[in-house]
């Protein structure tokens, strides 16, 4: 029986009858545990069953998930999954599952429950097929428990990334008094007293009822509990024994357990506390698999765990799960076992690209690392640390001290340096480009002497990189990057090589020569031909930086969405933010600045460099606004540059605080000075795109009087009076900012339509100084209204106008980013601005003004 949800069983198949006109969707069924949300979907499905091909898989409640657990479960069903799965081809099983949902004759739904507990590569499979969904004939249906996907947990984010219009929300609600009404069918029971016990959560109601006392307990536990307490005393075994196993298990694990007989089997199934289907035992519902394992003492669930860890240790079926294995032991807490599982889970999942759950597993092992002997130690604080790498956890760089303390005692060198050029990647990704050197240099040093080696050609390659993105030496990069070539070429090894051409594509690229992006184009086949995914993501990331570079806008922004979705599916975190971070940028170049605001604002709070773009993309948007908050902004931004970093990052920031000094005619003597510093020693690298902004902004404020050499052209055409063909070069880029500093330039006429394309980016300060400019000559210019005024008249972006609805309605930050699928710390971000462009203190301020001014 399935009370009060006839509307979402009817929306539901509305969905699968409108498919062939309207495509694939996402559907989000959510709500709390025992509210029904798999009794809705079963029941959907077998209304369904034929017309559709229907699937069902189900994320565990595992210490550490096992990558595309659900996934498995559909395998059973799909043999197509069944080759990649074993493969461990993600990419091969994101292709295979989205050609089930793209299957024509009939459609087809797939059903992932309890996705809260679903692992990342589950996650990744999510975002892959949510992004195409539209084009397929098939639902996706996702169930989860609202408490528990909280600010922090990936499928919030995943949630807030799908395209909205493939989204269906269905939310479950509790059922009404007539429902529990009609579900009592003796006099015993009270409908306001089951009420008052369940709060109307069907899986209470059904516990309490099942129960036959008005003297149940108010909690579901005791409903279980006290259930179980009909059982005997083997069919308790059974449930005891089930309950210590999150998900499912086998009845042949169980058998050589506790051998249990078919009556005890039957006996929990009859009491509603199993089910048993194709040689499976299950609980009917996982609260109910708590409530079990809640009862047992610690002691009891110890050894029931050891038992099954020694079972499966025995089988002679396949090969234990190194998850499985792991988890029970933990739970078991058999030192010895979890030191023998954990390792090989965490590296199991390092090769399937499941980076969250390989840290997890490592993680489980900190308190016993002093017990291993020191070259195990090494290797694995090795592959920890690059996994915490990946993730963009600055713990990454005190593991791998760890890890070269353990090396130097094992007195192995060559395994030394393989840590030491890892450990100096991660300082140069980490901004500390001089402990990088340093460690890169001593990895070289050290494996000179055995000559050419694969350990040899990644340090020479990992060491032409930071000189060419931290030392600013150019002409030491190209013997470090041809040496590597050489000897990866001589050895054999294709990841040296992939990153030695990637270097040495962006060497030459900056020097102006286009063969520099088709090397760069060669590095990302290699890399995806070699399955290297750190070579594939940062070959993308460098083509979306290089495009951005000579501002082909459309390219930069496809190849840095390519690089967030590649870096999430792989989960390299770092790669995936530094994407984002270039993408925002792109956007602010674009004239997106609403949106361009809001990726910048959800990365406030990142790794430095990611932060420093995020934070200079706000600061110049509030300078060109004429935003009170602009001084604190561009300072905030000017103290995450570090002295040592390199000239692009340095001169970028330079040129920013140039632009502020110039438009709010704030100067600081000292600052400036140390701008033309920044300047002198970009223009002596030669470093013509960042250093061609300052030298604009340095003209602009009489501190130069002719175009340095190597200074881009374009900067240079403006201040050499070819202000046209500057104008042309950034209207054919679709780059209205800079068109408009062009065009103030020119004549009457072009000064007035770059008034007119300030105004229409809300760019209100530089346009203000124009037409102060041309009022001085005696010309009126009519005051316009911006683009961003016409949408929003307090200059809201569409994320901070909907915070502001929000807000309204009495809503928490913490509630709000539940609602939006957003991290809180964004919310408290979109909050504070909201605040600031309405120029009030508090939130409810906020609100009261906007109601006045007819803002909501």
């Amino acid at each position: 029986m399935i009370l009060e949800r006839d509307s979402e069983l009817s929306t539901l198949s509305q969905l699968v009858d409108d498919l062939a006109t309207s495509g694939g969707r996402v559907v989000l069924v959510r709500g709390e545990a025992g509210i029904g949300k798999s009794t809705l979907v079963t029941r959907f499905l077998d209304d369904s069953s034929d017309r559709a091909h229907v699937l069902l898989g189900a994320c565990d409640d595992l210490l550490t998930p096992q990558p595309l657990g659900p996934i498995w479960d559909l395998a059973r069903e799909e043999s197509a999954l069944s080759d990649p799965l074993s493969a461990g081809d993600r990419r091969g099983v994101m292709e295979a599952t989205l050609d089930l949902l793209s299957r024509s004759l009939r459609p087809t739904i797939i059903v992932l429950e309890d996705t809260q507990w679903a692992d990342e590569a589950t996650f990744d499979l999510i975002m892959f097929l949510g992004r195409r969904i539209e084009r397929s004939n098939g639902l996706l249906i996702l169930t989860y428990r609202d408490a528990e996907v909280d600010e922090e947990h990936s499928l919030r984010g995943i949630i807030g990334d799908l395209p909205p219009q493939v989204l269906v929300r269905i939310a479950l609600s509790r059922l009404s008094a007539e429902a529990v009404g009609t579900m009592i069918n003796s006099e015993l029971f009270d409908v306001e007293e089951i009420l008052a016990l369940t709060d109307g959560n069907p899986l209470f109601v059904g516990e309490v009822l099942a129960s036959g006392s008005t003297e149940v307990p108010l909690s579901i536990k005791d409903a279980v509990t006290a259930r179980a307490l009909n059982l005997t005393r083997g069919a308790r075994q059974v449930l005891d024994l089930v309950s210590v196993v999150p998900g499912e298990v086998e009845k042949s694990l169980v058998d050589r357990v506790i051998a249990p007989s078919e009556g005890e089997l039957t006996e929990c199934v009859r009491h509603g506390l199993l089910r048993i289907n194709d040689g499976i035992l299950a609980f009917p519902h996982e609260l109910q698999r708590r409530a079990i394992e809640a009862s047992l003492t610690s002691s009891e669930r110890r050894r029931l765990n050891q038992e099954l860890l020694e079972a499966l240790s025995h089988s002679d079926d396949q090969a234990p799960d190194p998850a499985r294995m792991a988890h029970h032991a933990i739970e078991a807490v058999d030192v010895d076992a979890l030191m023998e599982f954990a390792p090989i889970a965490a590296r199991t999942a390092m090769e399937i690209q499941s980076n969250r759950e390989a840290v997890s597993h490592f993680r489980t092992l900190e308190a016993y690392l002093d017990r291993m002997d020191s070259a195990i130690r090494a290797s694995l604080l090795d592959d920890w640390a690059r996994q915490e790498f990946y993730m963009e956890s600055g713990e990454s760089l005190h593991l791998y001290e760890r890890a070269i303390d353990a090396r130097r005692i094992e007195a192995d060198p060559r395994s030394l340096a393989r840590t030491l050029t890892y450990a100096s990647r991660a300082y140069g990704a980490l901004a500390q480009p001089d402990q990088a050197v340093k460690y890169s240099t001593e990895a070289i040093s050290i494996l000179d002497p055995y000559g050419p080696s694969i350990e040899l050609a990644r340090a020479l390659s990992n060491h032409a990189f930071l000189e060419f993105f931290y030392t600013d030496r150019d002409d030491a990069v190209l013997p470090f990057v041809d040496r590597a070539m050489f000897v990866a070429e001589e050895v054999g090894d294709e990841e040296a090589m992939t990153n030695a051409i990637n270097v040495k594509a962006h060497l030459l690229f900056s020097r102006g020569q286009s063969i520099g992006m088709t090397l760069m184009e060669e590095s990302h086949e290699r890399a995806v031909r070699d399955g290297n995914p750190w070579g594939e993501v940062r070959a993308l990331a460098n083509m979306a930086g290089m495009y951005g570079d000579v501002r082909d806008l459309g390219r930069a922004i496809d190849f840095a969405q390519r690089a967030r979705d590649t870096a999430i599916r792989y989960e390299v975190r770092t790669v995936e933010l530094e994407a984002r971070a270039m993408y925002s940028e792109f956007l602010f170049w674009s004239g997106d600045w609403a949106r361009a605001e809001d990726v910048a604002t959800d990365l406030l709070g990142s790794g430095p460099h990611v932060e420093l773009i995020a934070t200079r993309v706000l600061a110049l948007i509030q300078v060109r606004r004429g935003r009170n908050e602009a001084r604190a902004s561009m300072s905030r931004m000017w103290s995450l540059v570090r002295a040592d970093e390199g000239a692009t990052i340095i001169d970028t920031a330079a040129a920013a605080i140039a632009e502020f000094i110039w438009i709010s005619d704030d100067h600081d003597e000292a600052l400036l000075l140390r701008l033309r510093e920044v300047l002198d020693e970009g223009i002596r690298l030669g470093e013509p795109w960042p250093s061609g902004a300052l030298v604009f902004w340095m003209w602009k404020l009489g501190l130069l009087s002719s175009v340095p050499e190597g200074t881009a052209d374009f900067y240079g055409w403006i201040i050499e009076g070819d202000h046209r063909r500057a104008a042309e070069f950034w209207r054919e880029r679709g780059i209205p900012y800079e068109e408009g500093l062009a065009l103030m330039h020119g004549e009457e006429h072009e000064q007035i339509e770059a008034i007119r394309l300030f105004e229409d980016l809300g760019a209100v300060a530089i346009a203000n100084r124009v037409r102060q400019t041309l009022s001085e000559s005696g010309v009126t210019v009519p005051r316009g209204r911006s683009a961003s005024t016409k949408k929003h008249v307090a200059g809201l972006t569409a994320r901070q106008a909907e915070v502001l609805g929000l807000l309204a309605e009495g809503l928490t930050n913490l509630e709000i980013a539940d609602r939006l699928f957003v991290a809180r710390r964004t919310i408290d971000n979109h909050v504070s601005a909201v605040l600031m462009k309405l120029d009030v203190s508090d939130r409810e301020t906020a609100v009261a003004h906007a109601r006045d001014q007819g803002l909501l």
